[in-house]
Order: structure tokens, then C-alpha cells, then sequence
């Protein structure tokens, strides 16, 4: 099993120097996978419930921190690394133009030699979706017919698509295609039932959140009869979640156990030293717990 860092926001991912200085130790300690958060303009009250079921959560993170660009972000630490995968954990796909979050995926592809990951999922914050002037309740279905046309834009060079969204009727100049092919895989984010099927339509992947063992080896039972009784070969499909910093060993053999291919560490603090620390020891406790 892989480990991998996510990060989200504050000094972490705003100070160039700690960002390119993790990226870095993260190579050195052998992660596989960098993966950033994506949010424009949470509001300083957030009205939404939050959408997972936890203690405590982690409103300052949202109402507080600075969100940069996932997508800059990416480009620099594509010149910044060597190794790494670079992934969104997950871009929102409602916020944006298809087309554009095609070419920016795309050019990060590029940029990177084919290292990208693109998580992505419909989001929960309906302040948000208020302040961009989009229609909460059809996050779902936007991102269904999103993630389609980013997939024909990348893997056709005459796409012809006709949505409720998105009207493409003439050829197009869309390049710089990714370099890995057909595309890079889209790992589809959300612990629910419609989640999953997003995985079995047009997922290559799936991460859950915060889920419990127990109902993650459920889930992952789930998946695999709901993708085999849509003809897809379930071992193509890539499984990781996410995991506080403390994990024991214990618990990452019970992940391994799962078939996870991947475990991420979620970064707590946005100190350079103590963040620099919680992956030194994770990156112990996985190796430890892969023997």
C-alpha cells in the first residue's frame, strides 16, 4: 500500500519555501502521492452542515485559511518535484467551466510528465455555490455531465457533445492533450451510494472520507459487485482514503487489508517543523506496517 500527504490550506500551501521543502521531504521519505484541497471563497460562516460524520469539524480550516489555487498549486510543485503523483483531493466540479478544468488538467499532465491525479467530486457547500451563482441542487447532475465532457475533450479530437450544460456542435483546438492515455484517472471523492456509481460510470478511482473500517469494507464490497455488474474489471480501479497522522500500525495493515491502494496522510498543522515531523512518523508507521 502506498502513503501519500494531502493539504488543504494555510502557511503549508501559501509559503512557497514549506511547500516546496515538504514536497521535497516527501519525495525523500518515499510517499507516492501529493494531493491538494480545492475551495474559492468559503464563507466566514459556513451555514452548511457539515457534510461528514465527525467530531468537531474543522470549520476554522474552511473560515479562517487562506485555499490557494489547486491547480497553481500543482504547476509549481510539478517543477518542484521529480516523483510525485500531484493530485486534487478534489477540484469541485460544479465551480468551474469544464473546458477550462480540461486544460488545466491537461497542462498539469503536461507539465509533469504524467504524474497527475484528478480527484474530484460535486462539493457540500451551499454558501459557496450562493456566492458563485450556481444552482446547489444540481451539483450532481453538472458534474456528471462535466466529468464527460472533460473525458471527450481529452480522448477525441473532434468531440461533439450536447447536454444540459454544455453544447460543443463544431471542432475545436483544445490542446495540449495529457501525456498519459487514455487520460489521467479521475478519482471520484464521497462516501455515498450515488459516489460509487459515479465510480462505476466514469471513475478509475474512489476516495472516501472518514469512514469507519467496518463500513469501508462494506463500501469497497459495494463497489466491487455494483462494477462487475457493469462488465468493468474491479482490479482497474484505484481505492484510497484519507488518515490522521497518528495512524497506528495496527490500522494501516487493517487499510492494506481492505485492498487500499493508498493511504493519505491529512496534514493537522501548517508548521513547517511539526508538520514536517507527522510525516516523518507516518512515513515510519506505514513502512513499519508494510514490513
Amino acid at each position: 500500500m502506498r502513503y501519500g500527504v494531502h493539504v488543504n490550506s494555510g502557511s503549508s500551501v501559501t509559503d512557497p519555501a514549506v511547500l516546496r521543502d515538504m514536497a521535497q521531504l516527501a519525495e525523500d521519505l518515499g510517499f507516492s502521492t501529493i494531493l491538494i484541497g480545492d475551495h474559492v471563497v468559503p464563507a466566514r460562516q459556513i451555514q452548511t452542515p457539515f457534510p461528514l460524520k465527525i467530531d468537531n469539524p474543522p470549520w476554522a480550516v474552511y473560515q479562517e485559511h487562506d485555499w490557494p489555487d489547486c491547480f497553481v498549486t500543482l504547476a509549481y510543485l510539478a517543477a518542484a518535484t521529480q516523483r510525485l503523483r500531484l493530485g486534487t483531493s478534489v477540484i469541485l466540479l460544479p465551480y468551474r467551466h469544464p473546458a477550462v478544468t480540461a486544460k488545466m488538467f491537461a497542462t498539469i499532465d503536461r507539465l509533469s510528465a504524467g504524474r497527475l491525479i484528478c480527484g474530484v467530486g460535486i462539493g457540500w457547500m451551499q454558501d459557496e455555490f450562493g456566492f458563485l451563482g450556481l444552482p446547489f441542487a444540481e451539483r450532481a447532475a453538472m458534474s456528471d455531465e462535466y466529468a464527460r465532457v472533460i473525458k471527450a475533450l481529452w480522448t477525441d479530437e473532434h468531440p461533439r457533445i450536447s447536454g444540459r450544460y454544455v453544447t460543443l456542435d463544431r471542432d475545436v483546438n483544445f490542446g495540449p492533450y495529457p501525456v498519459q492515455q487514455p487520460h489521467p484517472p479521475i478519482w471520484v471523492g464521497g462516501n455515498s451510494l450515488p459516489a460509487l456509481r459515479r465510480v462505476v460510470s466514469w471513475g478509475d478511482g474512489w476516495q472516501p472520507v472518514a469512514l469507519p473500517l467496518a463500513e469501508l469494507e462494506q463500501k469497497i464490497h459495494k463497489l466491487r459487485d455494483m462494477v462487475e455488474a457493469a462488465g468493468r474489471d474491479f482490479n482497474q480501479l484505484e481505492i484510497t482514503t484519507l488518515s490522521m497522522p497518528d495512524v497506528s500500525v495496527a490500522a494501516a495493515r487493517a487499510y492494506a487489508a481492505l485492498g487500499l491502494h493508498e493511504l493519505s496522510m491529512l496534514t493537522t498543522t501548517d508548521q513547517a517543523p511539526q508538520l514536517f515531523a507527522e510525516m516523518r512518523r507516518f512515513a515510519d508507521t506505514l513502512r513499519e506496517a508494510a514490513g
